[in-house]
């Protein structure tokens, strides 16, 4: 038998209410899962007999747990919100809530832990490039549809940048092939944090980009499917003579999460050889092709704004990462760079940092 405390669950209800008017729904799941950690911790204590044993209790539970420093770290602060949430409602005494609330916290050093980076494994664009030119793309009735969609889908993401869950969510009209950009408006498209979002094509190859213009002209030409069908529609499922379940050809339906398109990246990455490379990696590639590139400020600052971030330094620091071996070769090569440089090749200034981040600096 599952153990509820009844009057806490009203809390939560009115608790979730607020969120779901500002959360996505997994956003929210993971709010309450972090809930229902110190739920299980303190034995279904009241909510509003909040105290330092029941904080320390919690934090105990949470560091025996085998998960990241990150996770430990979001798990403390969506318990701590909560409380804060209480006191502001007035369902929790602020006084009372002061030290408990206080003690919701992981360490120093803990929270150092949580956020330190790690080498984050990502693919080249040639890498990508040779996986999607590897897919299988026949002319058999039942799967070329399927597999031009499959091929289509993992050009998409390299081509745009966009997350997994913004990819699944568009529709055909949302790409214009002679402006080269992808619309993202949040009340078509399943943006992070319901964004507007104006991306144009990365310069990721000509391949790509006619994978996906010769995907978009098979969907209208050979399906039928217009400006408001799916552009990565979900796989038809059929029986065949005995019954079993087969894969017939695409319906005109958004698949309901980006699961399916996991799945596809996996196969796909497998199938030529390279380990998985999951969707979200390609932000990391895209970032990478960025300092080949050695953009100006402004440019770096256009492919920022490319990706969905409004502030340069969220693309730097969560996607621009430097591997070890290339921290040490660009730091090796200053020892042997002149001194003299030419104004296009001067560093970037203070002055230059201020104007990309908005004098957030």
């Amino acid at each position: 038998m599952i153990k509820v405390n009844a009057e806490n669950e009203r809390v939560k209800m009115a608790w979730i209410d607020e969120l779901e008017a500002e959360y996505a729904p997994s956003t929210v799941d993971q709010k309450l899962k972090a809930l229902d950690t110190f739920e299980q911790a303190t034995s279904f204590a009241s909510f509003t007999d909040l105290n330092r044993k029941h904080a320390k209790t919690f934090l105990d539970a949470v560091m025996t747990r085998d998960i990241s420093n990150a996770t430990r770290a979001s798990c403390v602060n969506n318990v701590k919100a909560f409380f804060e949430w209480m006191v502001m409602s007035e369902r929790l005494k602020g006084k009372q809530a002061r030290l408990p609330i206080k003690a919701l916290r992981l360490t120093r050093k803990g929270q150092r832990a949580a956020k330190s980076q790690r080498q984050v494994k990502r693919a080249t664009v040639a890498h990508i490039t040779q996986t999607i030119l590897a897919m299988p793309k026949t002319n058999a009735p039942q799967t070329s549809a399927i597999e031009r969609r499959n091929r289509a889908l993992i050009a998409v993401t390299l081509l745009s940048g966009a997350r997994d869950g913004a990819i699944v969510s568009m529709n055909v009209g949302h790409v214009d092939l002679a402006g080269k950009e992808f619309h993202q408006h949040p009340d078509e498209v399943n943006t992070k944090a319901s964004k507007l979002i104006h991306t144009w094509f990365y310069p990721v190859g000509d391949e790509i980009m006619t994978e996906v213009a010769d995907y978009i002209d098979y969907l209208k030409t050979e399906l039928g499917f217009g400006d408001d069908d799916p552009l990565f529609p979900a796989t038809n499922q059929a029986q065949d003579e005995n019954d079993r379940f087969i894969s017939d050809g695409l319906t005109k339906r958004h698949w309901a999460s980006a699961q399916p398109m996991r799945g596809i990246f996996k196969a796909a990455f497998r199938a030529s050889g390279l380990p998985y490379y999951n969707p979200h990696s390609f932000r990391h590639t895209l970032m990478a092709l960025a300092y080949e590139f050695k953009l100006s400020p402004e440019a770096l600052k256009a492919w920022s704004q490319n990706m969905g971030h409004e502030k340069l330094d969220t693309s730097v620091n969560c996607y621009g990462k430097l591997s070890l071996d290339r921290q040490k070769t660009l730091i090796l090569e200053l020892h042997e760079r002149p001194n003299t440089q030419d104004d296009d090749d001067r560093p970037v200034t203070m002055g230059d940092l201020k104007r990309l981040l908005g004098g957030k600096i």
